[in-house]
């Protein structure tokens, strides 16, 4: 009898815990397909180069998602739910790839936000893609990006030709003319870091230049990674150039500035591309010799007055929060990754029929932001899946910044600025 009503205690027993565990299994299947059913969180994933030689900047865009994740967050999340940041690291190309498999297959995120690098994009895209997983990316603006013909890549900043377009643009229109030089005797060199980001923004530098008749005295590349870029520094010594075009990274950025200046070369004006030259650090480094230096770069703190009343209320809030977190003002970099985190928080996700992948892409495809409805005064349409470059937000915007006293001011066009370009000719 003991053993008997033993038994049946035993049998109550398994049959309990068998009904806990399928309760567990069904709950976790919930959480990770995120259905709006389901009171569990929103996961997504954020994949930045957070080690290794992009560290500074992919934590910095870490960094700007999480700060726009915490005051969505703090409003009643996303239709009630809250967002969850599944975070991953892309210290190169190979770990990029692996980490959007991962992020796909074992944490199941049914939409991925990074990237930073060109070259890292490239690797994860094609992998979101190939698992028809949609991908957000904020950073990256390789054109070959999204000349793939991607259906679930979109970006919401600018392309590199962009970027390079807007170079030369400035150059033709307010370097030019200040310096008395008409635009088809103006002497340009173009130097450029060797990745795909460097590569891009080049080309379209060099072919915007040739349109507008600059006289291209040389066009040098070189890997982000070299302590000595004397060489070429001699080499456009002897050229005696107007302007240099420089794409670079942050070291390679301050490298260039730093030797410059110790072997003499005295350009009347250096116009980067964003990147390197966009960075707090690059001023903080340099001191004075950052000063009067431009650069192409999505727009950064511009004329509040063509912004909607929303989106001055968003960016004063992030930028208290991220003086408070960083103790410096954001750059173009971080508006982008705020950007792109806005877009997903703020509009996507709330106006998607299910969190799962497809519903989330239709959502982002659907989005209609007119000119100064985000922070940075950009909008956001995103070109269609039978359109040129499907999924590049043909609304975004590139704007001439320059290093003034350590500050990071917008100067160019008119209808972005904040105050008039100073230092031109750089070098009195």
């Amino acid at each position: 009898m003991k053993k008997f009503k033993f038994a049946s205690l035993i049998g109550v027993l398994l049959s309990f815990v068998l009904v806990l565990a399928a309760c567990s299994s069904q709950n976790t299947g919930s959480s990770n397909k995120g259905g709006k059913g389901s009171n569990d969180a929103i996961r997504v994933g954020v994949l930045f180069p957070l080690t290794g030689p992009l560290a500074l900047l992919g934590n910095d865009s870490y960094d700007a998602v999480k700060v726009v994740a915490d005051m969505v967050n703090e409003k009643g999340g996303v239709n009630g739910k809250e967002i969850e940041l599944v975070k991953a690291d892309s210290p190169d190309a190979t770990a990029a790839a692996n980490e959007t498999k991962r992020l796909i297959v074992n944490e199941k995120v049914p939409v991925i936000l990074g990237t930073y690098s060109s070259g890292l994009s490239m690797a994860s895209t094609q992998v979101a893609e190939r698992n028809n997983v949609v991908y957000v990316e904020a950073n990256a603006v390789s054109d070959e990006i999204t000349a793939r013909g991607f259906k679930n890549v979109v970006r919401v900043t600018e392309a590199a030709s962009m970027q390079g377009n807007g170079a030369v643009e400035f150059a033709k229109e307010v370097i030019a003319p200040k310096l008395g030089i008409d635009s088809s005797e103006l002497k340009v060199v173009i130097m450029h870091e060797e990745s795909s980001f460097g590569t891009s923004v080049a080309e379209a530098v060099e072919h915007q230049a040739k349109e507008y008749g600059f006289k291209i005295l040389s066009i040098d590349s070189y890997n982000s990674t070299t302590n000595d870029l004397s060489s070429t520094i001699h080499k456009y010594k002897d050229l005696k150039p107007d302007v240099v075009f420089a794409t670079s990274y942050i070291n390679d950025a301050i490298l260039f500035t730093q030797q410059s200046k110790q072997l003499g070369f005295k350009p009347k004006a250096v116009i980067g591309t964003s990147a390197g030259y966009a960075l707090s650090d690059f001023a903080k480094k340099l001191g004075k010799d950052s000063d009067g230096i431009f650069v192409a770069d999505a727009p950064s703190q511009p004329n509040p007055q063509i912004l909607t009343e929303d989106a001055k209320k968003f960016q004063q809030e992030f930028i208290k929060r991220w003086k408070e977190k960083k103790g410096s003002e954001p750059t173009g970099l971080t508006w982008r990754a705020v950007n792109a985190a806005s877009v997903l928080f703020q509009e996507a996700l709330p106006n998607a029929k299910s969190f799962d992948s497809k519903d989330i892409r239709e959502a982002l495809l659907n989005i209609d932001i007119p000119d100064g409805g985000l922070p940075n005064g950009i909008g956001v349409k995103f070109n269609g899946p039978n359109e040129d470059h499907p999924g590049q937000n043909n609304r975004a915007k590139v704007t001439i910044m320059q290093w003034q006293d350590g500050a990071y001011k917008l100067v160019w066009p008119n209808k972005f600025a904040n105050t008039e370009p100073i230092k031109i000719p750089l070098h009195e």
